[in-house]
């Protein structure tokens, strides 16, 4: 009788059961037509009906199976001589830099880089000469950077921690819809990050910075938290009108109102820069919470969501989502040509005539049944928001 090894492997692995047998396995290749039948006795031998039994030799060592078995997620385990060795444990290293990595796609790494970049840029749009560019200047503008950052997070964190369940279909690569971290480390990420930037806020001592986070807090709060009248994002055109609120006038108002008054000591005084600023990263904002959407059409459904992509399809919101963008980059041209500067009339009007044939030209190639597609797309979007910052200062 031939003397095999049984393979540790989990009940869920194991199509192959009878009594008196603990461990069995299944060998993912038939060589015979017929039905073949392996019974497993207390001795742990093996005999196939219709064949002769083999005799095992005890003065030589088990035969090595002939072939892999196979696993059900499509990996193969071949039977060796090391088989019982553990597999060695990850270093703390490698530990440290998973768990870094999955931080970052909680708290959305390309949100942290759009609050340093529109907080810094609307904080510069009142200096007038570099003078005022002063050491305490910069220490400000860091300030309600910081803040402000550590309450995006609590948000990021807080949408992923209410749509764990929708992610689980439309973003299952995420940390908490995958379960790479944990329920209660979500939480602790939203709850220690919203209570950082409170305190920094305070103690920055900018009324317009408290304002802010605040403001931010709150809104966030109730385009995600499923209560009565809240989880605004799940009605058709909240979900964008909140991003312009979050967006298009928290990120611009208060913080220009904290450098202009706070900062430079000035009157409060509205400037052209400051309302085309405002403008334009409203439309920014909307168009934002529209494209989002975009990959999520198949768990939005399935959770009752009404977002405008349920209700009319991707093939009709891309289309408006790129009209309005080319509409607001045509006032921004318009606006440029106002400017009594040639310089500000140059740059405002080429710079945004590029970013318009960019993003007519990327939208032409968005696949609608292509995840990577449309998000990358989205993500398109981000970048160009970040050179906008830069184009407002021209706007003089």
């Amino acid at each position: 009788m031939l003397q095999m090894q049984c393979l540790n492997l989990a009940p869920k692995f194991n199509p192959l059961q009878s009594p008196g047998c603990s461990r069995k396995f299944a060998s993912p290749i038939v060589t015979q037509r017929h039905k073949s039948s392996i019974k497993c006795s207390s001795q742990s031998s093996f005999s196939f009906p219709n064949q002769n039994k083999i005799s095992h030799n005890n003065n030589k060592p088990p035969c090595k199976p002939l072939v892999p078995l196979a696993l059900q997620d499509g990996h193969a385990l071949q039977q060796s001589e090391d088989d019982n060795k553990p597999a060695a444990a990850p270093s703390f290293l490698e530990v440290v830099k998973r768990k870094l990595n999955a931080i970052s796609h909680v708290t959305r790494y390309y949100a942290q880089i759009n609050i340093i970049v529109s907080v810094t840029s609307v904080c510069f749009l009142p200096v007038q000469s570099l003078s005022q560019v002063t050491p305490a200047f910069l220490l400000g503008v860091l300030k309600a950077v910081v803040a402000q950052i550590f309450m995006n997070i609590s948000l990021c964190s807080l949408n992923q921690i209410c749509d764990v369940e929708i992610d689980k279909i439309n973003k299952p690569y995420l940390p908490l819809a995958s379960g790479e971290l944990s329920m209660g480390t979500g939480i602790a990420i939203c709850a220690g990050s919203a209570l950082l930037s409170l305190a920094l806020a305070f103690l920055s001592g900018s009324p317009a910075v408290l304002c802010a986070v605040i403001a931010w807090g709150l809104t966030g709060a109730a385009y995600s938290v499923p209560l009565p009248f809240l989880r605004w994002k799940s009605h058709t055109f909240m979900a964008p009108f909140t991003l312009v609120i979050l967006m298009g006038l928290i990120l611009q108002i208060p913080y220009f109102i904290h450098s202009q008054t706070y900062l430079l000591g000035k009157p409060f005084e509205v400037t052209g820069p400051f309302v085309f600023a405002t403008a334009i990263m409203s439309i920014y904002a909307f168009v934002n919470g529209l494209l989002k959407d975009l990959p999520d059409v198949e768990g939005d459904k399935a959770f009752g969501m009404q977002t405008l992509c349920v209700l009319l399809g991707k093939e009709k919101v891309l289309p408006l989502c790129v009209n309005m963008m080319l509409l607001g980059y045509g006032g921004a041209v318009v606006a440029g040509a106002t400017s009594t500067l040639m310089i500000s009339k140059l740059v405002t009007i080429i710079g945004h005539i590029i970013l318009a044939l960019m993003m007519w030209l990327r939208s032409r190639k968005v696949d609608l049944d292509n995840f990577d597609s449309q998000f990358g797309f989205y993500m398109f979007l981000w970048q160009l928001n970040y050179v906008e910052y830069i184009l407002i200062h021209f706007l003089r």
